[in-house]
């Protein structure tokens, strides 16, 4: 069994079961060489990430990229706009933009996201290091599962976009072909499940064919529906067992990750 714990200062130590499979070892042993050459990692606690820091970092933007973040209101609508400026900037990768925006990126984009959740952990908790290290990930290796559940752990995204089912879920259709992102490489992220998606209905693969064919027509010709349904999904690739310590550590005050163990 594949297994590794996250500890979070004052905190009970969570379990994490990876999958038994070839992506699984992949990942696993991905990890754990990232954890043992670095003994640091990156995780940032959305409760951090107010309104106000968040309207702090518009005005930097503005001031080092241009962009104009400043809004009396920030509704999904919005937010999902201001995103485009991430993906349009961020279109040839971070490798390939100057090193001082990095961090500054890094913060903005995390940020939009938090307060799409009004600064609660009400999504999930990720660890992350920022460089190239990784591997591609084939669509018939995809670990694709339509409804999260909590404790489920995901696959870093390693992308500013989004992956097809999480489009269509937002119903954000505005310039598809830049925003979608087939989730095809693996980072040694994690990436934990805290709020559950589960739908009440059975997922109508029609329904959002159709849905794609209508606002992604052009991203179909480039890829294609069998593509499409392939990487539709969430990237689960395990889960927490000890489910009751994940709850006490969603409902810590304040949040510092401490250590990896395997």
């Amino acid at each position: 069994m594949l297994e590794f714990q996250v500890q979070f200062q004052n905190c009970p130590v969570l379990h994490c079961c990876v999958d038994n499979t070839d992506l699984g070892q992949k990942y696993y042993h991905l990890l754990q060489q990232q954890w043992n050459t670095t003994q640091s990692a990156i995780f940032r606690d959305p409760q951090k990430y107010t309104l106000a820091h968040f309207q702090q970092l518009a005005d930097c933007a503005t001031q080092e990229l241009g962009w104009h973040w400043k809004r009396e209101k920030y509704t999904l609508d919005v937010t999902t706009q201001l995103h485009k400026d991430l993906e349009q900037y961020l279109s040839q990768g971070y490798e390939n933009i100057p090193e001082q925006h990095d961090e500054l990126l890094h913060e903005i984009h995390f940020a939009l996201h938090a307060i799409e959740s009004g600064s609660r952990r009400n999504s999930w908790l990720q660890i992350e290091w920022f460089d190239d290290n990784g591997f591609e990930l084939a669509s018939d290796q995809y670990p694709a599962k339509i409804d999260l559940e909590f404790g489920d752990l995901r696959l870093q995204n390693p992308y500013v976009g989004h992956h097809p089912l999480y489009l269509y879920q937002q119903q954000d259709y505005k310039n598809i072909t830049q925003t979608c992102r087939f989730h095809d490489f693996v980072k040694p992220g994690i990436n934990l499940v805290i709020d559950p998606r589960k739908s009440k209905r059975k997922f109508d693969w029609e329904k959002y064919l159709d849905w794609f064919r209508l606002h992604g027509k052009d991203f179909l010709q480039t890829h294609g529906e069998d593509q499409l349904k392939c990487y539709t999904g969430h990237p689960v690739i395990g889960r927490v067992i000890n489910l009751d310590d994940l709850e006490q550590v969603v409902n810590t005050p304040v949040l510092t990750f401490q250590a990896l163990y395997f």
